[in-house]
Order: structure tokens, then sequence, then C-alpha cells
């Protein structure tokens, strides 16, 4: 079975460096401590509202926003966990 130039793959590709494109930007200096942490926060305060109001809850069906608001506040928590752990990273990288 013979080979074509058409089915081979490095066909008509000049030899050497490959085009380079622009740099890949420079990571922002923001480490979404505050943004994660003020989340959580708000989470939190879902959560011990949708408690104040349990039985009405309860009575209309929506028990799961009181669900959501303590699984939010739990994600929150490990999110929180996460980027404080690389905020600490970076700054160790600075230094």
């Amino acid at each position: 079975m013979s080979t074509s130039a058409n089915s081979d793959p490095a066909a008509g590709v000049a030899d050497g460096p490959a085009p380079t494109g622009p740099p890949p930007p420079e990571p922002l200096p923001y480490d979404g401590v505050v943004s994660v942490a003020v989340g959580t926060v708000l989470w939190a305060v879902a959560a011990l509202v949708g408690l104040v109001f349990l039985d009405d809850l309860r009575d209309d069906g929506h028990l799961w926003w009181l669900a959501t608001a303590i699984c939010g506040f739990g994600l929150g928590l490990a999110g929180l966990w996460v980027v404080i752990r690389r905020r600490n990273r970076l700054r160790a990288g600075q230094g």
C-alpha cells in the first residue's frame, strides 16, 4: 500500500520553531479570600434566617431552602480553606 503526500500529517509543515503568539498574561494579584469569606457569611446568615422560619418553610414545602443554605455554608468553608492555602503559597513564593 502506498502513501501519498496528502495523507501525511507532517506534509507541508516547515521545519523550525513554531510561531509564537503573545506571552501569557500575568496572574492577577487578587487571592479571592475576601470574596469567599463574604459569600460564606451570607450563606450562614441565610441558614440562620431559614432556621427562624423553619416551620413556615416546612409547611410550604420549601425546607430545601434551608438545606441549600447549609450546604452553601459548608462549601464556603471548604472554599475558604482552599483560598487561604493558595494565598499563603503565593505569599511564600514572593518572599
